[in-house]
């Protein structure tokens, strides 16, 4: 195990950004997160100071190095243990920096010092030493650099979820976070998006065209053409197409979230069907309730938000308005077009509409319909 040191190279001249070439972004880590936890992982992190007389041996990584290949370095250090060794990319740009025991010993006080970077350091030391070369690029200085490293890092975070038993159709349109975690026999379909700290189940369906930050994902469940942000959807659900399920939303086993369904800091419980067309806002849904096309949770008044609760087994008819707040209890049943503004009592039929009336003759007498 190495004494590794992330080393900060100050020179961002190349990077055409508000941010370093260090706090770059690639799938959920900057870039220095990605080098810091791959040595953490096989090395023995320390900080500058911490070196000193008799030390076995340190190794400086610019911390915009996220391709590093630790196996090359390791060998090359088995051949030449006690040789100063640069070791640089194939466009003979600096990665790491390996000091010996006998040089830290016999050049302490300059290894210490306020150097800029490596080619500073061999300056100061005036110690010979090897340069070796890797086969592919390494660093990352300018947003050219950032989109190669972004596509080995894509491939290598998907070929680990594959090696997990995930099936993912088209590696290239599929973008996953280092930390996102799939389940066996998920399927995950072209431009499907899992960031943050997302959590897929066993044997689901993912996208096309899915995007799933911070949630968790159950078992058996589909999500095609969606977006769910910091939500948790349990198993056997189904969501989409086309539908938005916004943060704190906790969705249930067995539930339908079809097309065009906007869901908002809301528990739908088991069994609840929601299938089109509809805005579930600051609400609570009990179990197996159907909620019908062009349902509206109406929970802001202009000042403040509030909660409605629907009971089990409730019916919800289409182009109703729940007025916030409201409960609508278990068995009870919101006749179409109707507007609840006040609760509803278990197995009660609410009728909220004007009553029609048909006036004979009415088209003749107006013209309004017919054509000239």
């Amino acid at each position: 195990m190495l004494n590794a040191i992330v080393h900060i190279d100050p020179d961002n001249s190349k990077m055409k950004s508000k941010k370093t070439k260090e706090e770059q972004v690639i799938f959920g880590k900057t870039i220095k997160e990605i080098i810091t936890e791959t040595l953490k992982a096989e090395e023995q992190l320390i900080e500058k100071q911490d070196i000193k007389e008799g030390l076995d041996q340190v190794i400086f990584f610019m911390a915009h190095a996220p391709l590093i290949d630790l196996t090359w370095i390791h060998n090359n250090l088995l051949q030449y243990p006690d040789d100063i060794i640069f070791f640089k990319d194939n466009k003979e740009r600096p990665v790491a920096f390996y000091i010996p025991s006998k040089v830290i010993d016999k050049k302490l006080d300059v290894i210490l010092e306020d150097w800029v970077n490596f080619a500073d350091l061999t300056e100061r030391l005036q110690e010979t030493y090897r340069v070796e070369c890797m086969k592919g690029k390494a660093v990352v200085e300018s947003k050219n650099d950032l989109q190669y490293v972004m596509k080995r890092l894509q491939k290598r975070i998907n070929m680990n979820l594959i090696e997990e038993g995930a099936t993912i159709i088209d590696m290239g349109a599929t973008y996953v976070d280092f930390d996102v975690q799939v389940g066996m026999d998920t399927i995950i379909y072209p431009n499907t998006f899992l960031t943050g700290q997302t959590v897929i189940g066993e044997e689901c369906s993912i996208g096309p065209d899915a995007r799933i930050t911070d949630s968790t994902i159950g078992n058996n469940t589909t999500v095609k053409d969606s977006t769910i942000l910091e939500s948790s959807v349990d198993n056997h659900t189904s969501v989409g197409p086309y539908a938005y399920i916004r943060p704190n939303s906790k969705v249930g086993s067995h539930v339908k979230v079809g097309d065009f369904v906007e869901v908002k800091n809301a528990v739908i419980g088991d069994g609840t069907k929601i299938s089109h067309l509809a805005y579930v806002g600051d609400a609570d849904l009990g179990k197996n309730i159907n909620v019908s096309c062009g349902v509206i949770f109406t929970n802001y008044n202009g000042r403040d938000k509030n909660r409605s609760e629907i009971q089990d087994n409730a019916f919800i008819g289409c182009n109703s308005n729940i007025v916030a707040p409201v409960r609508v209890e278990e068995l009870s049943y919101i006749a179409a077009g109707t507007t609840v503004t006040e609760n509803v009592p278990s197995g009660a039929l609410a009728i909220g509409r004007s009553k029609q009336e048909n006036k004979p003759g009415w088209v003749e007498k107006t013209k309004l319909i017919q054509k000239k």
